[in-house]
């Protein structure tokens, strides 16, 4: 179950703030920026799950329930799993028990949901707002070498990669990607800082620190029409490296 979740390349005796090029069919989303709890406090975080992994829902249900009941890091604080609630916020799960089936939805119905709202409320889906660090795949050709500047090229391919790894693509979006790959023109301003964020890795008591981008690109609207789906795709999929660790998620428009 756990290499399902982490995909092929995931060690499970490596730590994962160094396991970059792990491609998770699964997505933690969090807005709560704190690391300190107190008795009674409450955390809220959404979990996304791809592919035939949502037939394992109440198996990731028991995993965070059992994580629960041993403490979670090395102070081994534990916490109770109170609730799970569906998108549209229908209570699933409660009371240990399970009251409703896992939500299963479609790309396609995220991808024109998301163009439609952009339009109707003449939001600019040439614009993309990282709502994370991202750290982007590097080109095929260099390996998995990390990218220490944002460009068209470093963009698209972590794009087709993320997809890839899904096992999403048929042969004419493959192709499309490839054109879009090509296109070094995409892009028509960017407003970036390239910053620093430091992990600490408690089993060997060390401080790791990584690149990060932070901002806004402009695309060119005309250039990127035809792949607008990709891109809205990947809102949700989240793209680059350490996905694991939160980095990766923008927002168009």
């Amino acid at each position: 179950m756990i290499f399902e979740m982490m995909g092929e390349k995931f060690d499970k005796n490596a730590p994962i703030a160094m396991q970059s090029d792990v491609f998770p069919r699964f997505i933690i989303n969090c807005r709560d920026g704190r690391t300190i709890f107190k008795e009674n406090d409450t955390l809220e975080f959404e979990l996304i799950i791809f592919d035939n992994l949502t037939e394992l829902f109440i198996q990731y249900i028991y995993v965070f329930e059992t994580i629960g009941q041993s403490g979670l890091g090395p102070e081994k604080a534990r916490y109770e799993l109170l609730s799970v609630s569906d998108g549209k916020g229908n209570i699933i799960y409660k009371n240990t028990l399970l009251t409703g089936n896992a939500p299963v939805s479609d790309i396609r119905e995220y991808i024109s949901s998301r163009l439609d709202y952009c339009l109707n409320n003449r939001k600019n889906i040439s614009r993309m707002t990282l709502l994370s660090s991202v750290m982007l795949n590097s080109d095929c050709k260099n390996g998995n070498k990390k990218v220490f500047f944002f460009s068209a090229e470093a963009f698209s391919y972590s794009i087709r990669e993320r997809l890839s790894r899904l096992n999403v693509l048929e042969k004419e979006d493959e192709e499309k990607l490839n054109e879009l790959l090509s296109d070094k023109r995409i892009i028509n301003g960017i407003n970036m800082k390239l910053t620093k964020i430091d992990y600490y890795i408690q089993n060997e008591q060390k401080t790791v620190t990584f690149p990060r981008f932070k901002g806004y690109i402009v695309f060119d609207i005309e250039r990127i029409n035809s792949y607008l789906d990709y891109f809205f795709a990947c809102e949700k999929l989240c793209i680059g490296q350490n996905i694991l660790l939160g980095f990766g998620r923008y927002v168009m428009g």
